[in-house]
């Protein structure tokens, strides 16, 4: 669902002053005069990590709106090929014919978390179960029956096929379109696995992270390698069109220091620009 946020006096716009100074912005109303309108479509799972973002550097530019929208990481390619947003998100490699057309930039990298409800009493799984669970249906440890995944439209559910090394899955596996849907299907049932950003474990009481291969999904085991279900976070543009002033000033402030304490603490690993 597409999410339009501007810095007005209201309690959202007030949070998020709040947030912005504890990472260190002053709301100082845009004294470099950048004034505009900047949209952003694409993955769900980057979308909350870029509307913090975004809401931090409008707390900062008074002239500044940023619309921040999902729809997937194929919406977002497919709207940064066209130039019809002025960045896109994809939760995924840009490679082959994605590439095509754009210039891509890594701003994080991030964990894919296995998860299942709280009340499940399995709390690790291995490549194999995960493998013949999603392909061949068979349950892992004789409790986790049943798998979800993303459409297939999702950057996440990309990355994660082809980690885990999954070609086609069972027949009428569930296929949701956003990782809320997930995480809302695999917490209401203790039968069920599924997978979502590693920075949706914070903020969800319904569910738990599986261990995998015996290591915990967590930003530190991410960053290290020790855990190996990761993905990178990418923002796109249409190479032609290129970025205006504005965009490219956003963009700039994605890479900053005090950036990097948003990206941190939403759970993510910092990533050098390339």
């Amino acid at each position: 669902m597409k999410k339009l946020t501007k810095v007005i006096m209201s309690g959202a716009a007030v949070a998020a002053i709040g947030a912005s100074m504890a990472f260190g912005f002053t709301a100082c109303g845009g004294g470099d005069g950048l004034k505009g309108t900047i949209t952003i479509e694409g993955s769900t799972s980057v979308q909350p990590l870029m509307q913090k973002l975004a809401d931090a550097y409008m707390a900062e530019h008074d002239g500044v709106t940023i619309s921040v929208g999902g729809g997937g990481s194929g919406v977002g390619v497919s709207k940064a090929k066209d130039g019809t947003v002025d960045l896109g998100m994809a939760s995924k490699k840009i490679e082959g014919d994605d590439a095509t057309g754009i210039t891509a930039i890594q701003i994080a990298t991030d964990g894919i978390a296995l998860i299942a409800s709280k009340n499940c009493t399995v709390t690790n799984v291995t490549k194999s179960e995960v493998y013949e669970l999603y392909v061949n249906h068979t349950a892992i440890q004789g409790i986790i029956t049943d798998a979800i995944s993303r459409d297939g439209t999702s950057g996440t559910r990309e990355a994660f096929q082809d980690i885990m090394d999954i070609e086609t899955l069972y027949e009428n596996q569930p296929e949701l379109q956003s990782q809320d849907t997930v995480i809302q299907e695999v917490g209401n049932k203790t039968n069920v696995i599924g997978y979502c950003s590693l920075e949706a474990l914070a903020v969800n009481d319904t569910i738990k992270g599986l261990n995998f291969e015996g290591v915990a999904p967590t930003a530190e085991n991410v960053s290290s390698g020790a855990y190996t279900l990761s993905r990178p976070f990418n923002i796109m543009y249409n190479t032609e069109k290129g970025m205006n002033e504005l965009t490219a000033d956003f963009v700039d402030f994605i890479f900053s220091s005090a950036a990097a304490a948003i990206i941190e603490a939403n759970g993510q690993v910092v990533v050098a620009r390339k």
